[in-house]
């Protein structure tokens, strides 16, 4: 009986590269919309993409609000066995992604013409009007598609969100190059691109979502106050990096535009889109991790959340140190990509230091986000992706084309203040000094245990021995025990047979609570539900005893792994 969480890891992996594929064709669908506009229709079409980019965000805005403030409730609300309260925030992310979406994109359809003189300019308002007014018509699919986005991450069905991702990109693609370049729709057939290829998206991730056998049944509810400020506090942290990568962009580019004019606008254009495309090391690492972080965080598991953090940091760094060896290696003939000729390779040098540091600053917010410290987790982000960033630039004037250490130094700065804050946050509030931010009484008092088990009958006899000095350290009266013994005993059992086929480990973790306990195993293999073979007949009579004898058993297919939790 030992622990080494290797199934932590193998679950993560899994969904690394899924979801930095979903992320980056995001990132690619963006890039390829400009270019094409830009063939097409030159430098008056692409100033009004970028123009129209506002309402964009907002709408990104909107979504990643709603549905990461939902998600996070309901990956923490499975980790504490609360299935039905999970599936109501699934239920709120639906119903206020379509009214708050239908009330939005009606209001902004309306004011389409003042909104567009707003940010076009005398010259390409009209055209601005023409894109926003079609995107209004297909934005409630915009905010829809982060539901399936957060909660098939939560099944463990990355990869079905990221090819929904990569189907968006490919069509949106196909059908630009179609209304603009052979229908000749002119900015409206871009727009019209967008939009369809987000509904078809839009689609299939509902449909990975809604054929689930394990997952949540969409239903009717009525939200209540409390229910709202906490989507609100836990999404705002991905909503503020919407809204402060808006004003960021603005603002830098004003800020370029004193240093040097157009010319440093241009390098800062082409080192932003560098630092976009980046977005899938800095965003892709610890999204993949964020449904486990909040079903271990609900599990109150300091140790899988620890594990986890240290992976994501050291996966992350390597990830960043490979794109920032690249950029630097290549800066100085990347601007060709571009079509610029200007010499970049110092300011690409200082962007690709400022990815490996703001790489580790995303991995804490994602963090932070997921453990349920939304404070925290907006702090770092107003800092790094604005107040600092944009701060350290206006200051760093003088230095005219050695502005660009603003990319990495701001990212370290902002580390330091985190830091400190948290610090001192954990002193005042927890009482000792730690960046974690977690409850630990549980596994400092000897309450909680972890260990693995391998899938062989010996080894299953044993833990079940084994774990009784762990039930009368924490005085577990004999029945408890006995339960939950034989609960070990015979659902390892079945589960090395009928699942894992005596092939691997399982994951083990007991927790002691006021009243009782809570046995929780983790496997993975195929989906098993020993508990709907408990009338079955004899080879089933042990859990058919067990769930006599605990409160209430319960099982569980989430991050793609069976899960049979016992209540003792």
């Amino acid at each position: 009986m030992y622990s080494d969480q290797k199934l932590l890891a193998r679950v993560y992996y899994k969904a690394l590269f899924p979801n930095m594929i979903a992320i980056l064709g995001g990132t690619i669908n963006v890039l390829f919309d400009g270019i094409l506009v830009g063939q097409k229709m030159g430098e008056l079409g692409i100033a009004s993409v970028n123009q129209s980019l506002a309402v964009y965000l907002l709408l990104c805005m909107v979504g990643s609000l709603i549905a990461s403030g939902t998600f996070a409730e309901s990956a923490t609300a499975l980790g504490a066995n609360q299935a039905e309260r999970g599936e109501r925030y699934y239920c709120l992310a639906i119903e206020l992604s379509v009214a708050v979406g239908v009330l939005l994109c009606i209001t902004g359809y309306l004011l389409s013409e003042p909104i567009a003189r707003g940010l076009g300019s005398y010259d390409s308002w009209q055209m601005v009007k023409t894109y926003i007014q079609i995107t209004f018509l297909g934005g409630v699919f915009k905010l829809l598609l982060y539901v399936p986005f957060f909660y098939l991450r939560l099944e463990g069905r990355t990869s079905q969100s990221a090819f929904a991702m990569m189907v968006m990109t490919v069509l949106n693609i196909a059908l630009d190059y179609l209304f603009l370049f052979v229908f000749d729709l002119g900015i409206g057939g871009a727009a019209w691109a967008s939009v369809l290829a987000t509904m078809v998206a839009c689609g299939i991730s509902f449909y990975d979502l809604i054929t689930s056998k394990d997952g949540f049944r969409f239903h009717l509810v009525r939200p209540t106050k409390a229910e709202l400020v906490k989507i609100i506090t836990n999404g705002s942290p991905m909503a503020a990096n919407n809204l402060c990568s808006a004003l960021r962009i603005v603002l830098l580019n004003g800020i370029m535009n004193l240093v040097g004019g157009s010319s440093m606008v241009a390098v800062f254009a082409i080192t932003n889109s560098l630092n976009e495309f980046s977005i899938c090391i800095q965003n892709g690492v610890p999204q993949a991790g964020s449904a486990m972080l909040g079903i271990y965080q609900g599990e109150q598991d300091p140790l899988s959340v620890k594990k986890l953090l240290k992976l994501q940091l050291g996966f992350g760094i390597l990830l960043s140190l490979m794109f920032a060896l690249f950029l630097v290696f290549s800066g100085n003939w990347i601007g060709l990509w571009f079509g610029s000729r200007m010499p970049l390779g110092f300011a690409v040098s200082c962007l690709a230091v400022g990815v490996v540091f703001g790489t580790c600053n995303s991995i804490m917010t994602y963090y932070y986000y997921a453990i349920m410290q939304a404070g925290m987790a907006n702090l770092i982000t107003v800092l790094r992706v604005l107040v600092v960033t944009v701060t350290l630039a206006w200051f760093l004037r003088p230095l005219e084309d050695h502005i660009w250490i603003f990319y990495w130094l701001s990212e370290i700065v902002t580390a330091l203040i985190w830091m400190s804050v948290g610090l001192v946050w954990a002193k005042v509030r927890m009482g000792k000094i730690s960046l974690y931010l977690l409850d630990e009484t549980a596994f400092l008092e000897g309450k909680c245990i972890n260990f693995t088990v391998a899938c062989d009958t010996q080894a299953i006899c044993e833990a079940s021995e084994k774990i009784q000095d762990f039930c009368h350290f924490n005085s577990f009266s004999e029945e408890q025990t006995m339960t939950i013994s034989l609960a070990l005993e015979e659902l390892m059992v079945i589960i090395a047979e009928k699942s894992m086929h005596y092939q691997g480990t399982m994951e083990v973790r007991i927790l002691r609570t006021k009243d009782g306990g809570i046995l929780r195993i983790r496997s993975e293999g195929r989906r098993y539900n020993s508990l709907e073979y408990a009338e079955a007949g004899m080879e089933y009579l042990g859990v058919s005893m067990i769930m006599k004898m605990a409160k209430k058993t319960e099982y569980q297919n989430t991050l793609g792994l069976n899960t049979l939790i016992v209540m003792i």
